[in-house]
């Protein structure tokens, strides 16, 4: 069945039992004093892949299985086993001790049920489903080709001894990871360059239709049916739009049809979707290829001192101060587990700062041990933004057209998380490296609007060049690229970190195997504000609403939504201040 896709996509995922890990360093003392090293190493390391991602792999491949899942007990206490029938029971409400015997029985029963029943038909499985992917299954398979994750991590520097207790440090790190996952949409849904002249035709008939008028241009000055008028605010019917026409199919197959082939939902190809990819009778196959790559360079600088018994009531004293100047390059914003290609024609074509890059991270701390069995240890960290990727804002129906500028049938769909392509002229983590602050970004912006807004994106011109539409009207229509809101004046832009933390301790030994050691946290004793975290920063989607980077002035009450909150612990790095008492027992 994979084959139907591509020749070969069936063949068997390449299993990593040959990976082959060399490691080489060398270190010299050329005073030969024990107070000068030179050092040099490097090695290849493999990541571990793990289990959750052959979880989004296994389910699409098995016809008939026995399968991963949960039945829900409470709070109806009946529990249903795999053959259909009901357990009653009345455990659910109960404290755990009484029931956990019965719990333990139900668990066996649940599990003998499962083994009775037998092979169950697999929804899932790909020869159903004819498609795989975030918008029709939201699951992945492996490309064949696969290949373990890997990194090639080199490094070069010297250590020297500047004073008793006093050395200095500064490596040049450069770490090249290859191989981790991207999706790829391999049957290409969407792409401008498959599109169905009748599937279109069909579309634009049925929304004529449905507007109740004959032709498009009637269907732009009033289209009654889907946009009758309303008195007093509208007392005229309303003109259609781009997205009535791709509501009725004049629109990628992944948002049309959810990703799965038209037969599904009992059509032809010539009434699904006007662009349903390269085979028409196939839904989507995201597949997972080891073509990730992204490179770290980093200049590290350290200088640590310790001193014993320095002046009077300190015992002994360790201080660190490090720098590191560093740019994190890759394909994708992040390449943690399954991260789709920014562009499905060429997956090669966007590299730039990944959205953990730091240029700068200056940090330093120490510990000290003073009388009374007294320790204080500290440690400051003060780190330069992150970068964010822009995006085009999906217009709410009929994004490519609108938003999808490379042509591959991405934008507006479950895949991009229902944003537009990249900024053109931009890169991925463009804002904050290239792209600096509200006045930056308005540059890019107004020459977007002067030069790309207002055109016709690959999917519009593929209609107009079939004769399906005409520029003019693809335009009233709303079917050109749009022009993007410049940001407000005063725009924020990302924060930078900064944290302070402060740890007093008494260790307290009662006998030779046994202390108790009190202790007293002060994280972020300052109360620095902190904003943008990794998982909650300004939004690069330019929709000039509030929390995106072309709509957030620099107000108290629009910094809060993107401010550091304290979330379930102590241990998030920059949020509000916080205490922590413990107590650490030793034996």
């Amino acid at each position: 069945i994979l084959d139907l896709f591509g020749s070969g996509l069936g063949g068997r995922v390449r299993q990593p039992a040959s990976n082959f890990g060399p490691q080489l360093g060398i270190a010299w003392d050329p005073r030969n004093n024990g107070r000068t090293v030179i050092r040099a190493g490097a090695g290849l390391y493999y990541e571990n892949v793990i289990f959750n991602s052959v979880l989004f792999d296994r389910p699409a491949r098995l016809q008939n299985g026995l399968f991963f899942g949960t039945a829900t007990l409470c709070p109806s206490g009946d529990l249903t086993l795999p053959d259909g029938s009901t357990v009653s029971t009345n455990v659910c409400g109960q404290p755990v001790g009484n029931v956990v015997s019965d719990i333990a029985a139900l668990q066996q029963l649940y599990q003998q049920a499962t083994v009775s029943a037998g092979p169950q038909a697999n929804g899932s499985f790909i020869g159903n489903t004819l498609a795989e992917g975030a918008d029709s299954t939201g699951q992945n398979m492996f490309a064949p080709g696969f290949r373990t994750p890997r990194s090639f991590q080199m490094n070069v520097g010297f250590q020297h001894e500047l004073g008793r207790g006093t050395v200095v440090s500064a490596d040049y790190i450069r770490n090249v990871s290859t191989h981790y996952l991207l999706a790829q949409d391999i049957n290409h849904v969407g792409d401008a360059r498959f599109l169905n002249v009748t599937a279109a035709q069909n579309a634009i008939a049925g929304t004529l239709s449905a507007c109740g008028v004959a032709t498009i241009d009637d269907a732009i000055s009033a289209c009654p049916g889907l946009h009758p008028a309303d008195p007093p605010t509208q007392p005229l019917p309303g003109p259609a739009t781009i997205a009535d026409f791709a509501a009725s199919g004049l629109d990628s197959g992944t948002v049309f049809l959810s990703g799965v082939p038209a037969s599904l939902f009992g059509l032809t190809p010539d009434f699904g979707a006007a662009f349903p990819g390269q085979n028409p009778d196939l839904g989507e196959n995201q597949m997972l290829f080891p073509s990730g790559r992204s490179v770290y360079n980093g200049l590290q600088v350290a200088l640590r001192q310790r001193f014993a018994n320095p002046i009077r009531g300190f015992k002994n004293v360790n201080l660190q101060v490090s720098y590191s100047l560093s740019r994190f390059n890759s394909m994708t914003d992040d390449q943690d587990f399954i991260n789709n290609a920014f562009d499905f024609r060429n997956t090669n074509r966007y590299f730039g700062p990944s959205a953990l890059d730091r240029t700068h991270q200056f940090s330093f701390g120490g510990v000290l041990d003073l009388p009374f069995f007294t320790r204080v240890s500290f440690a400051a960290h003060f780190y330069s933004a992150l970068p964010a990727t822009l995006y085009l804002p999906p217009s709410g129906g009929g994004d490519i057209f609108t938003a999808d500028l490379t042509g591959d049938g991405t934008g507006g769909s479950t895949t991009d998380f229902s944003r537009g392509d990249i900024l053109p002229g931009t890169n991925v983590g463009a804002f904050g490296r290239t792209v600096h602050g509200g006045s930056g970004l308005n540059n890019v912006i107004g020459n977007f609007n002067s030069n790309v807004a207002g055109t016709l994106t690959p999917a519009g011109q593929a209609v107009v060049d079939a004769g399906l539409m005409t520029e003019g009207q693809l335009a009233t229509l709303g079917g050109v690229v749009q022009p993007i809101t410049p940001a407000p004046a005063g725009q924020a832009s990302l924060g930078n970190l900064r944290d302070f933390a402060v740890k007093a301790s008494w260790v307290l030994k009662v006998k030779e195997w046994f202390q108790i050691e009190p202790s007293a946290s002060f994280f972020n004793i300052f109360n620095f504000a902190n904003f943008d975290p990794n998982n909650a920063a300004l939004s690069g989607i330019l929709d000039a609403s509030v929390g995106s980077l072309n709509g957030t002035a620099n107000t108290l009450d629009n910094r809060n939504r993107n401010r550091i909150g304290p979330g379930s612990g102590v241990f998030s790095s920059g949020s509000p201040r916080q205490l922590e008492f413990g107590l650490k027992i030793t034996f």
